[in-house]
């Protein structure tokens, strides 16, 4: 088998994060690649998570791993002292590609789980002392690209601008926060189509004023108004690895309804 680069970025991303593999004959058996971000708000022990993506003939998936391992040791060697995650993502019931990723070592400890959870009143909470509730401003460009690049800075895979747009255009659409001196600490998105079909779309809150309550009270703030336009459930997407977002789901009462997909994963450094 061979292996190669593209010779240009493929899909935005760099040439050398990308590897195609081809059989003797040059046939092209499938690709390969990885992309680098820095979390160290989201997950502050490991801030350098690494997603893999592999696309490939069974013959030539292992060739594809060793050589996304390869990068991943030469990106290493430029943080050598920084703790990380090699991910990847997968569907929930693809059962093969989840056996060649922990028959290679990857730990299947993390998933992407839904969550359903009662709205028990239609009462608004006071905002924490000192603390204005609010709608996120959203009426221009400028605006827009604030909030999303606010919310991008507290997750793994970055939210669109076209995926924002199309939220704002749903009938359950709300963006929220806490803000204090016109700054913000915590916001949200809650959007939906229908009544049964609405929810936590996303939720940050700045590190330094987490453990207040803050992200609960948010919610349940958000919940409130969605009670008041017949929303009676929410469902909310969470990884099952992040204590932060199980323990305020927990806090809200939900319950697992499915598991979205799944993401062994290695932990390096």
């Amino acid at each position: 088998m061979h292996l190669s680069n593209p010779s240009a970025p493929f899909q935005g991303i760099p040439k050398e994060d990308v590897f195609f593999v081809s059989s003797d004959q040059y046939v092209q058996l499938g690709y390969g690649y990885l992309v680098l971000s820095m979390q160290p708000r989201l997950y502050p022990d490991r801030p350098m998570q690494i997603y893999f993506h592999i696309e490939a003939q069974p013959s030539a998936r292992s060739i594809l791993l060793g050589a996304l391992l390869g990068r991943t040791e030469q990106i290493r060697a430029m943080y050598p002292n920084l703790k990380g995650r090699i991910y990847t993502q997968l569907s929930a019931d693809d059962w093969e590609m989840l056996n060649f990723y922990t028959s290679s070592g990857f730990a299947s400890d993390n998933a992407e789980e839904e969550h359903i959870f009662s709205i028990l009143s239609d009462r608004v909470p006071s905002p924490p002392m000192g603390c204005q509730f609010a709608s996120v401003p959203l009426q221009d460009v400028n605006q827009c690209n604030g909030f999303l690049a606010r919310l991008n800075s507290h997750r793994l895979s970055p939210i669109s601008m076209d995926y924002l747009t199309l939220h704002m255009q749903q009938p359950y659409f709300m963006a929220l926060g806490f803000y204090r001196g016109g700054q913000p600490l915590a916001e949200m998105i809650m959007s939906g189509s229908r009544p049964d079909a609405s929810g936590l779309i996303m939720l940050y809150v700045q590190p330094e004023h987490r453990r207040r309550k803050l992200g609960s009270t948010l919610v349940h703030s958000g919940c409130a108004l969605l009670k008041a336009r017949g929303v009676s459930q929410c469902i909310a997407q969470i990884h099952s690895n992040n204590p932060a977002q199980v323990g305020l789901l927990k806090s809200l009462g939900a319950s697992r309804r499915k598991v979205v997909s799944l993401l062994p994963g290695i932990n390096i450094g």
